[in-house]
């Protein structure tokens, strides 16, 4: 029996539990269509903003403006594959104006970086639960897609209050970092109303099914992928199915 290595986020299906990390091979059109072609779960985009960002302090952020990536959006989802833009932003009608342009435009997920520091130091998304509420609230409104909360590695809100924002939003899905600290004690102390995308560390079909033993619902590529490429999906499942005892064709 060939066992489902598909994930559901936000109820929405992806046909394997592993994609890439905003970022990782993310960035050009020519790497989003690697990606597209590839095992990969989902298409994730490299973050993007309302207006092109260069800042040489926060090169994780650099990118060419959200109009340059959203005409790519389409195309991939035209080819029935799974997008999810990554979005950034200073203020929350900027989240608003991003959320809104790329949910219209053929995303199946949006996701909202919250974990990179430029957005920690201008938007400060976690220096009160009113604030907290009222983003995840404009944010849902905004959007016709499910949202995927990717969270620093300290929010700066216990997990229990986060757990209640997220629920009061209807926002089901949050990426967290790979370790006990980040998915696993959000798990523990914010209940299970969302799923759980894990970030950081997966390099072998074994690490994959270890972040899913733990009670993530999937989980994100970046390092592993950067050095291997596009192929590493087709090897993550090959080994995850051999972990199984399925016998490979």
């Amino acid at each position: 029996m060939i066992a489902d290595l598909g994930a559901t986020l936000g109820g929405v299906r992806l046909p394997f539990c592993a994609m890439n990390a905003s970022g990782a091979r993310s960035g050009t059109a020519a790497e989003l269509r690697g990606l597209a072609a590839s095992d990969a779960g989902a298409v994730v985009l490299r973050t993007s903003t309302v207006h092109p960002f260069v800042h040489p302090e926060y090169r994780s952020l650099q990118n060419p403006g959200y109009d340059r990536l959203l005409p790519l959006v389409g195309e991939l989802a035209d080819t029935g594959r799974v997008v999810v833009p990554s979005i950034a932003g200073a203020t929350q009608d900027e989240l608003v104006t991003l959320a809104r342009a790329f949910a219209e435009g053929g995303a199946a997920l949006v996701e909202v970086n919250l974990a990179d520091p430029w957005v920690e130091a201008t938007l400060a998304p976690f220096e009160s639960r009113d604030g907290f509420r009222r983003l995840l609230g404009a944010l849902a409104g905004a959007s016709s897609r499910p949202l995927a909360l990717k969270l620093p590695e300290r929010p700066g809100l216990p997990y229990a209050v986060l757990g209640a924002v997220l629920a009061e939003a209807d926002v089901r899905i949050v990426v967290a970092k790979n370790d006990f600290a980040g998915f696993e004690k959000l798990l523990v102390e914010a209940g299970r109303s969302f799923d759980v995308v894990a970030v950081g560390g997966v390099r072998s079909g074994y690490d994959v099914g270890r972040a899913l033993a733990k009670g993530a619902a999937a989980v994100q590529v970046g390092s592993a992928l950067v050095e291997e490429g596009p192929g590493i999906f087709a090897r993550l499942a090959r080994e995850m199915r051999a972990a199984r005892g399925e016998r490979q064709a």
